[in-house]
């Protein structure tokens, strides 16, 4: 992967929501399997192996290791009405 870019919307709502659950970090992972698999993200206190980190204004965010060797571009964007958008090429 060689970008991850994260709108100013993002980075605030992020920061706050990580906040109320004491967590230093946000972590993009794919759950679930066979035909229905989504991306997710969630808070967690540390990386796991293989995660690979970035660091944009304050907010650090892991990436799971097959998504970040599978994709090239990550693209985080906060928007009023439906909230944090995954954007993923």
């Amino acid at each position: 992967m060689s970008k991850l870019f994260i709108d100013d919307g993002a980075i605030e709502f992020i920061k706050k929501a990580l906040a109320k659950e004491n967590a230093p970090a946000m972590r993009i992972f794919i759950s679930g399997g066979g035909c229905c698999k989504q991306f997710e993200m969630a808070p967690v206190k540390k990386a796991l192996a293989g995660d690979v980190t970035f660091t944009q204004d304050g907010l650090t965010v892991h990436i799971e290791k097959g998504l970040a060797d599978n994709t090239e571009h990550i693209g985080i964007k906060y928007d009023e009405q439906r909230g944090l958008l995954l954007e993923i090429e």
